[in-house]
């Protein structure tokens, strides 16, 4: 497992992502272990249906645990007991968190939620269910895929620059889009911090791209 300093060193309980070696966190019981390792409560975790949208969603006691899961691709807590997480594999995923309020988020931010800005949705989730102000947050882009292998079509490349998100030629930068947006929603670029880790040349991870078998990891949040 990954634990990332950046975060964790503010004040956040957790702020990591397994690794293959944690097993694949599509099954229940991988995800109990790492849960476990990291010091959060399995029993407590949220995730979501994830669909590849753009939908943020709260996540407190009333939406139970793994079995209630919601559709959706990002969720915003200030519940202390509440671990949120996110399944990735070469996706990017979006760790928030302020700590005046005491209250975070993570998001699942594949190319289709960046295309429709889901790390800035994050931010005005924050803000409207906590009070969040967007210049305390400080921001995390973990382990995805990067822009030295993520290659896409000539027309989706096209879609992306249009939009005003970067790419070069054929490949995306993600972690770039992510940055820009949640700049662009008022983080202050000096707050958001890049794991620099690209999952379909890193072999550490599960990548879709580099293996195509199912397997996922788990980015966890826990306040």
């Amino acid at each position: 497992m990954l634990r990332f300093a950046p975060l964790e060193d503010l004040g956040l309980s957790v702020a990591a992502m397994s690794e293959k070696s944690d097993g694949n966190c599509a099954h229940a019981d991988a995800r109990r272990r790492v849960c476990e390792a990291a010091g959060a409560s399995y029993e407590r975790l949220t995730l979501l249906k994830q669909v590849h949208g753009d939908c943020v969603l709260p996540a407190n006691a009333s939406h139970g645990g793994e079995a209630a899961a919601r559709e959706g691709d990002g969720l915003v807590t200030d519940e202390a007991a509440r671990p949120v997480g996110v399944l990735v594999a070469d996706c990017v995923p979006v760790y928030l968190f302020d700590p005046v309020k005491c209250a975070g988020g993570i998001v699942h931010a594949g190319r289709a939620g960046t295309y429709s800005r889901i790390a800035q949705r994050a931010v005005r989730a924050l803000e409207r269910n906590y009070g969040v102000l967007a210049r305390d947050l400080h921001g995390f882009i973990g382990p995805s895929a990067g822009p030295c292998c993520y290659e896409v079509s000539v027309e989706l490349a096209q879609a992306f620059e249009e939009r005003g998100l970067p790419a070069r030629q054929r490949h995306l930068d993600l972690w770039e889009a992510n940055v820009l947006q949640l700049e662009g929603g008022g983080v202050p670029r000096s707050q958001i911090a890049l794991a620099g880790i690209c999952t379909i040349c890193d072999t550490r991870f599960h990548s879709h791209r580099r293996k195509p078998d199912g397997g996922r990891n788990l980015a966890l949040l826990a306040l």
